[in-house]
């Protein structure tokens, strides 16, 4: 594509603040009110983010190995919202698992039997 080094590293830094704005809009709770496609766009958006950034992080390595403050302080967002989304996530786990406790009902397993749902086997 013939990115010169700073450009490459001003699209890795907005590439990296879009990425941590969208962990942040799905961890505020917004995402679960939208339609699924809409949410499923969301991950596929965030997925296809996460692949350009890669990519744009080992071209910018081959010029030269060091990282610049304002793309570390990008990073460093990136990487605070990432760990505040599994820790949201891990909540929302926990609140259905303590729910299905609540009901009687064993966590689910994935491995069900007929087209009435029946449970073949619990995980």
């Amino acid at each position: 594509m013939g990115d010169d080094h700073p450009s490459l590293i001003r699209r890795e830094i907005h590439a990296a603040r879009r990425l941590a704005r969208l962990f942040g809009l799905e961890r505020g709770g917004r995402v679960r009110r939208w339609p699924p496609a809409a949410a499923q766009r969301l991950a596929e958006r965030r997925g296809r983010l996460i692949d350009e950034l890669i990519e744009l992080e080992a071209r910018r390595r081959s010029f030269e190995p060091w990282t610049p403050t304002e793309l570390d302080l990008a990073m460093g967002r990136l990487r605070r919202e990432i760990e505040r989304s599994e820790q949201t996530c891990r909540a929302l786990l926990a609140e259905l698992g303590a729910e299905l406790a609540g009901r009687g009902e064993a966590p689910p397993s994935g491995v069900r039997g007929d087209a009435a749902g029946r449970l073949l086997g619990r995980g």
